[in-house]
């Protein structure tokens, strides 16, 4: 169990309800038809200097599971982070947070298993498809990172999400806006969230789908900086069972990572 103070407790309150609930529903329904797993391997590189002075190096090893049936579907991730630079930039991923307050900043090298993601998705049914489709998730991050090593900030936190798609023949317009809940490591106090994101994707033909984002984040804590990037990948499906997905970032703000890059393979029994 958790021992997070009252505080702590009442913020994550109504997350942690919704979580919950969504997570009972899809279980339940779950259990009434055949679904499909699917496995993710990938190596992500991110580099930049987060509006500080010195450049921020990571490099990390995602791998998950997700598990679909009828509109739920259920995902676990984990990884292996490695991060060079000054330890005002904490985590990896989807969990980077820059923390400039009054502390001492010095350079580390570290190695180690990042936290682990859960989530949960329900694709709405009753929307007419020539409209368009929203998915809706809830996530919630398992502090599994050593936070003493600066491989995460130690706390559970939070995410609520929907993601909106049009079907346009080739083209496919797509949004995101979620919210995301901070915990606070000890001694310092992280803010709250928006992420934002619009885009979309074209189908080349039957084997290779491109697509290009802009993604907005606002800074976590006061010191740091927002987000702002473009997200570019190439999807290459090899096979109805396997696909490859080569992927870069631009950082367009000083929250951003300057450059990054990374693979992903997935696999469909």
């Amino acid at each position: 169990m958790l021992n997070l103070p009252l505080s702590n407790q009442q913020t994550y309150l109504y997350p942690t309800l919704i979580t919950l609930y969504l997570l009972s529903i899809s279980s339940t329904l779950m259990a009434n038809n055949e679904g499909q797993w699917k496995y993710t391997l990938g190596a992500d590189y991110q580099t930049g200097d987060y509006g500080g002075t010195d450049d921020t190096d990571i490099f990390s090893i995602p791998i998950s599971a997700k598990y679909s049936k009828g509109p739920w579907s259920g995902k676990v991730s984990a990884s292996l982070i490695r991060i060079d630079g000054p330890d005002d930039v904490v985590g990896g991923g989807d969990s980077v947070s820059v923390i400039r307050d009054t502390q001492t900043v010095t350079d580390r090298s570290e190695t180690g298993i990042g936290d682990i993601w859960t989530s949960v998705t329900y694709a709405v049914e009753n929307i007419p498809p020539e409209q368009f489709y929203l998915d809706l998730t809830a996530k919630l991050k398992i502090p599994t990172a050593d936070e003493d090593d600066g491989l995460g900030t130690g706390e559970v936190d939070y995410t609520l999400q929907a993601d909106f798609f049009k079907s346009m023949d080739r083209y496919t317009p797509m949004a995101t806006i979620a919210r995301k809940f901070k915990g606070d490591p000890s001694g310092i106090s992280l803010d709250d969230v928006w992420y934002l994101s619009a885009g979309s994707d074209y189908r080349w033909d039957d084997k290779n789908n491109i697509g290009l984002t802009l993604d907005h984040q606002e800074a976590s804590s006061s010191g740091g900086d927002d987000a702002l990037e473009f997200f570019g990948y190439w999807t290459l499906k090899v096979n109805r069972q396997r696909s490859i997905t080569f992927y870069a970032t631009l950082g367009l703000d000083d929250g951003s990572p300057d450059q990054g890059a990374g693979v992903q393979f997935t696999y469909k029994p």
